[in-house]
């Protein structure tokens, strides 16, 4: 079996496969100050509730943007199963071809997540990944990474407005009501998930525009995904994949293993 695990800013999404099989996935919270005894612990209780062995694990691999806590959920994987995780980074084969200025100052999670969408469908094709940042990836034709946009994340903006604003409380996302509210709760959904949706939405239609194409491929993921997306009909159909990170682990995971990566490093990645 393997293991992937995807950390993001707000939390970390643990994925086992068996062959193509995802046999479980349990997502923790990114809490940099834990260690990796916690983590460790925490790692076995997600088996334990799964009615998994862990005996079965025979590879790991990780995609982070928190660099602090990298090392220490590698660390907590290699000492519950013994096993050195392969982290993407340098040296880590992706398969992807880069057409930024800096190919290694695209993060982790934006390539795993493009590795996955194109084994889904070819390019023209944008990924958007609705999390603490919400991000549109843009992959031409030729099936190559040629962009990303970084726009703020809606319970990011949300939690900052409120921070600033002495009237505005503090809250969760739920679903609109309405469009326009009628109190304060009611106003400030409408207008961060609707506000959002339009966004997402602008966007696509910009790009498209630019690429000159009404058949833009869109898919989604990310923990606030489903969230926004009942709002974001329009010209492109959307298609929501939750578990996008970890179809794209599992499949660089296999590609450096048919390179014969015995000894998997630490780093960024490279095409």
């Amino acid at each position: 079996m393997l293991i992937c695990c995807s950390i993001t800013n707000s939390s970390i999404l643990l994925g086992v496969f068996e062959e193509d099989r995802l046999v479980f996935q349990s997502r923790l919270t990114a809490i940099r100050e834990r260690t990796a005894d916690e983590y460790a612990f925490l790692l076995d209780g997600a088996f334990r509730m799964h009615r998994t062995d862990p005996a079965l694990v025979t590879g790991a691999i990780i995609a982070s943007v928190v660099r602090p806590l990298t090392a220490v959920l590698a660390d907590a994987i290699h000492s519950q199963f013994g096993i050195t995780p392969l982290v993407v980074g340098p040296g880590v084969k992706t398969g992807l071809n880069i057409k930024t200025d800096i190919p290694s100052q695209v993060g982790a999670d934006i390539v795993v997540n493009v590795v996955a969408a194109l084994s889904l469908v070819p390019g023209p094709l944008v990924v958007v990944d609705v999390g603490t940042a919400t991000t549109l990836t843009g992959v031409n034709g030729q099936g190559e990474l040629c962009g990303v946009m970084i726009c703020p994340g809606v319970q990011t903006s949300l939690d900052a407005l409120s921070a600033r604003a002495a009237e505005l409380p503090s809250m969760s996302l739920d679903t609109p009501r309405a469009l326009l509210g009628k109190n304060t709760h009611d106003a400030l959904t409408s207008g961060f998930i609707h506000g959002q949706a339009a966004m997402v939405k602008g966007l696509l239609d910009q790009i498209a525009t630019e690429w000159d194409t009404m058949d833009l491929s869109v898919i989604a993921t990310g923990d606030l995904a489903d969230r926004i997306l009942p709002f974001c009909e329009g010209k492109h159909r959307i298609r929501h994949e939750p578990d996008l990170s970890l179809i794209g682990l599992k499949l660089i995971q296999r590609l450096n293993t048919r390179r014969g990566s015995a000894n998997p490093r630490r780093g960024t990645h490279e095409s």
